[in-house]
């Protein structure tokens, strides 16, 4: 219902843009500056002549059309069209199937280490978008007939001059074991592919990207094929990320895993809950290569540092005690995360047509001074869809 809710918003949009647009430029209107005070002139446009009451509604539809056309100058500035089609389609449909890995990964002290993920999973479903957003819907394969509790959902805003991308994931019901060590002993041959739902990830991530070369390089090329690159060009891409991480580890199922095979198991019980806000600034680069025409081979790499303020389970560390650089290394593991992002795209496009392929990877790191968490996410999309 979400969705449909939001296609119909754009839909309303789009239409009210268009006739605005019509409706301002075929009516003329003014006001008499030797006229005595609140005499409005009447103006014929069309054949009809313009009332007080005419003139205050075209007034306030000129307001709204305004908001449309600055909008429109935000997200569609001008452009290079020796470098860039900027094609005339306002609406994209497409079918998408997509795939996706993970590892996540918890580093402790005491010779700690897990590594989970869960199984590789096949999702498919249309896409629809108007000019600058995309909305769709992905239907997991598997889980028509497997009951998941996880929420994984994403979006993106793509326009010529920046991007926004959201991130919203609560998962944990579906991983299985892949490593466990515990103060040096390897339990792995132990537990590797059991099911674990005693680890529960949150994160909710709002991205903010700004591409400088803008007029030459288009990021829509790449990666929605709303415009086509006629020559090859890059640019650099700087921005900033809001993100709030948690994740909960439950010890007591961990333990149920293990001792029924080794009865000396002994929980280290590092952590329970870590959660956090982070504040992290963006930068990298980005290349568009047109090796033949209507094709196009894309590339872009970013990486961000941020800052962590934590709300819980954080290990005070050493303090002032030590040496400068055992200092370092605990606010390194305490306070600072690290977030890399590649994505390439190799796809056909003609204009009305389009065809490809595109895989995005994304890292996040972090940690409350005991515990590293990294992250690894993969996704491949293969589409096919058309611009009308």
């Amino acid at each position: 219902m979400r969705i449909l809710f939001l296609i119909g918003i754009m839909l309303s949009y789009a239409t009210f843009a268009a006739s605005a647009e019509t409706d301002v430029a075929n009516v003329a209107y003014g006001v008499s500056r030797g006229a005595e005070p609140d005499t409005v002139v009447s103006v014929q446009a069309d054949s009809a002549v313009i009332t007080p009451d005419t003139l205050r509604k075209q007034r306030r539809a000129n307001w709204l059309v305004r908001a449309y056309r600055f909008c429109d100058r935000v997200l569609s500035p001008p452009r290079d069209s020796n470098y860039i089609d900027v094609q005339n389609y306002n609406w994209c449909a497409e079918l998408q199937v997509t795939s996706r890995l993970e590892q996540y990964e918890l580093d402790g002290d005491n010779g700690f280490h897990f590594e989970l993920s869960p199984e590789l999973r096949t999702r498919v479903g249309p896409f629809f978008g108007w000019r600058w957003a995309f909305l769709g819907y992905n239907f997991d394969l598997k889980s028509l007939f497997i009951n998941s509790e996880d929420t994984d959902l994403g979006g993106s805003v793509y326009s010529a001059a920046f991007g926004i991308d959201l991130f919203y994931r609560r998962v944990g019901g579906n991983y299985r074991i892949r490593k466990l060590q515990i103060e040096g002993k390897d339990y792995s041959d132990i537990v590797k592919d059991k099911m674990f739902k005693g680890i529960h990830i949150g994160m909710t991530r709002v991205s903010f990207y700004y591409i400088l070369n803008y007029k030459r390089y288009s990021h829509q090329a790449a990666f929605s094929q709303t415009n086509r690159q006629l020559r090859s060009a890059g640019s650099p891409i700087i921005g900033a990320s809001y993100a709030h991480n948690s994740v909960s580890l439950d010890w007591d199922k961990l333990a149920s895993v293990v001792m029924p095979a080794d009865k000396e198991y002994t929980s280290p019980n590092t952590f329970q809950k870590i959660k956090n806000d982070e504040y992290s600034f963006t930068g990298g680069y980005a290349y568009n290569w047109v090796f033949a025409k209507n094709w196009l081979a894309a590339g872009e790499i970013t990486g961000s540092l941020g800052y962590l303020v934590h709300h819980s389970d954080v290990s005070k560390g050493e303090g002032n005690s030590g040496s400068v650089f055992k200092q370092i290394d605990s606010f390194y593991r305490k306070n600072i995360a690290f977030n890399g992002n590649l994505r390439m795209s190799l796809l056909y496009n003609n204009g009305p047509w389009f065809a490809g392929t595109q895989a995005v990877f994304f890292y996040y790191q972090y940690g409350n001074g005991t515990v590293m968490t990294r992250n690894l996410l993969g996704s491949l999309y293969v589409y096919v869809g058309c611009n009308f």
